[in-house]
C-alpha cells in the first residue's frame, strides 16, 4: 500500500473513532455522516490510487537520471580437449564474468524537463484526490440537509392535515345545526383532501431523500438524524442581511480571493499549463544531440592462458537529422500548450462566476429566511383569527381555506429557505475549496 493510500486509510480511521458510534437511541451526525461517506466513496479511492500511480511513474522517471548497470557470467566446458588416458577437467573448462554500465551526460536536459513533468503530474494527483474529497462531503452535506427538510415538510403537512380536519370537524357541526351550506361543507373535504395528498408526497420525497443519504453512509435508511439548531444562524442571517452594496461587494472580493488560493480545480488548471509549457521544453530538445558515455569490464578464464581482463570505455553522440519531424513535434506540443491556457483561463473564468453567484444564491436565502419568518407569524396570527370568526360564522369556509392556503405556503417557504441558506452555504464552501465553513465565515464583517 503506497504512503498515500496508508494517510487516507489512517484518516478516515480516525474519523471515524473520533465520532461516537451509534445506538439504538443515538442520531447521526452530519460528521460522522460524512465520515463514513468518506470510508465507502470508490470515487475517492480510485482518485488516491491516481496519486499513487502518479508518484510511482514519477518515481521511475527520477531513476532515468541514474546510470544503467548490467552484469553477466557464463562458463563452458569443451569435451573434445579431455584426454582419454588421464583426463583432467580444468583443461576443458572456461569462464568470463562482465560488468558494464551506461549513462546518458547530456540530452538537451529532456531528463530533468521530464523529472520536473512526472512531479507536476503528481501534484495534479494530488489535487484531484482532493477534489473529489470536497465533492464527497458536498455530497453527504447535501443528502443530509435533503433528508431533514424532507422530514421538516411532512412534519408541516402534517400539521396543515391537523387543522384541515379540525375545520372540517366544526363544518361538520354547522351542517348538522343547518347553519352552513353543502357546498361549503364539500369545499372543507376537499381541502383535507388536498393536504392529505400533499403529506403523502412529502413521505413519498422523504423515503427517497433517505435512501439517498444511505446509499452515501451505508447505515439504514431509518436510522435517525442530528437536527439542526436554525438559532445558531440567527446572527450570521442578521450579519448577511445587513450588507449593503459595499459590503456585498468586498464579500465577493474576499471570497473569490479565498477561491483562487483554495480551489483544488484551479490548481489543476494551472498545473496542466505548466506540464504543456513542459513538454513543449521536451520536444525541443530534439533539436540537441543526446551524448552517452559506457564503460564495461570483463574477466574470462582459460586453461592455455589463465585469468584475463579486458575493459573499455565508450562515448558515443547521435543526433536527429529529421528537423521537418522535430518542428512538427515543437510546433504540436505549442498547440496543446496555448489550448491549456485557454482552457484554463475559461475555466478559471467560469468557476470565480459560480462562486460569486452561489454566494448571491446564500446571501438571497438569508433573507428568505428573515422575510419568511414574518410571512409564516403572520400567517398563523391571520389563521388563528379567521379560525375563531368561522366558529362564529362571521366567515366563511372559503376565508378559511384561503387562511389555511396561507400557512401552508408559508411553513413550506420558511422550511425551502432555511435548507436552501445550509445547502447554499456548502456548496459555496466546495466552490471555495473548503473542507469547512470556517474561513468562508470568517470572511462576513
Amino acid at each position: 500500500m503506497r504512503l498515500a493510500t496508508k494517510i487516507a486509510a489512517l484518516l478516515t480511521f480516525c474519523a471515524l473513532l473520533a465520532a461516537p458510534s451509534l445506538g439504538a437511541q443515538d442520531a447521526l451526525s452530519l460528521a460522522k455522516a460524512q465520515a463514513l461517506a468518506l470510508g465507502r466513496s470508490a470515487a475517492l479511492q480510485g482518485a488516491i490510487l491516481g496519486v499513487d500511480s502518479a508518484s510511482l511513474a514519477a518515481q521511475a522517471q527520477g531513476y532515468a537520471t541514474l546510470p544503467s548497470i548490467s552484469a553477466s557470467a557464463g562458463g563452458t566446458f569443451d569435451f573434445g580437449r579431455l584426454s582419454s588416458i588421464s583426463p583432467d577437467f580444468s583443461t576443458a573448462a572456461s569462464g568470463t564474468v562482465a560488468l558494464s554500465a551506461t549513462e546518458t551526460v547530456y540530452n538537451g536536459g529532456k531528463t530533468a524537463t521530464l523529472v520536473k513533468k512526472y512531479g507536476l503530474a503528481t501534484e495534479a494527483a494530488r489535487e484531484t484526490a482532493r477534489s473529489t474529497r470536497i465533492s464527497v462531503l458536498g455530497q453527504v452535506e447535501s443528502a443530509f440537509y435533503a433528508v431533514l427538510q424532507a422530514a421538516a415538510s411532512v412534519d408541516a403537512a402534517a400539521s396543515n392535515l391537523e387543522a384541515a380536519r379540525l375545520s372540517q370537524m366544526i363544518a361538520q357541526a354547522k351542517i348538522d345545526a343547518g347553519i352552513l351550506s353543502k357546498s361549503d361543507f364539500l369545499q372543507t373535504e376537499a381541502d383535507t383532501a388536498g393536504y392529505e395528498t400533499t403529506l403523502i408526497l412529502a413521505k413519498n420525497s422523504l423515503g427517497s431523500a433517505k435512501a439517498a443519504l444511505a446509499s452515501l453512509t451505508g447505515l439504514p435508511a431509518a436510522t435517525a438524524l442530528e437536527q439542526v439548531d436554525f438559532s445558531s444562524y440567527g446572527d450570521l442571517v442578521a450579519r448577511l442581511c445587513a450588507l449593503d452594496g459595499a459590503g456585498i461587494d468586498k464579500l465577493s472580493i474576499d471570497v473569490s480571493s479565498l477561491a483562487r488560493s483554495s480551489n483544488p480545480t484551479l490548481s489543476s488548471y494551472a498545473l496542466s499549463s505548466e506540464q504543456a509549457r513542459l513538454a513543449v521544453d521536451i520536444a525541443r530538445t530534439l533539436y540537441l544531440p543526446t551524448i552517452a558515455a559506457g564503460f564495461s569490464q570483463s574477466l574470462g578464464y582459460q586453461h592455455d592462458s589463465g585469468l584475463s581482463t579486458t575493459g573499455s570505455v565508450s562515448l558515443m553522440a547521435s543526433l536527429s537529422l529529421d528537423l521537418w519531424n522535430t518542428r512538427n513535434a515543437v510546433d504540436a506540443a505549442a498547440v496543446v500548450a496555448k489550448q491549456a491556457d485557454y482552457s484554463g483561463s475559461q475555466g478559471k473564468t467560469d468557476l470565480l462566476l459560480s462562486v460569486v453567484q452561489a454566494l448571491y444564491q446564500w446571501l438571497g436565502s438569508a433573507g428568505s429566511i428573515t422575510s419568511a419568518t414574518k410571512a409564516l407569524d403572520y400567517a398563523k396570527s391571520n389563521y388563528e383569527n379567521v379560525l375563531g370568526k368561522f366558529k362564529l360564522s362571521s366567515a366563511t369556509t372559503s376565508d378559511l381555506s384561503t387562511a389555511e392556503a396561507l400557512v401552508s405556503a408559508d411553513s413550506t417557504a420558511l422550511i425551502a429557505a432555511r435548507y436552501g441558506f445550509l445547502t447554499n452555504l456548502s456548496k459555496l464552501s466546495g466552490l471555495a475549496g473548503l473542507e469547512d465553513e470556517g474561513k468562508l465565515l470568517a470572511l462576513v464583517p
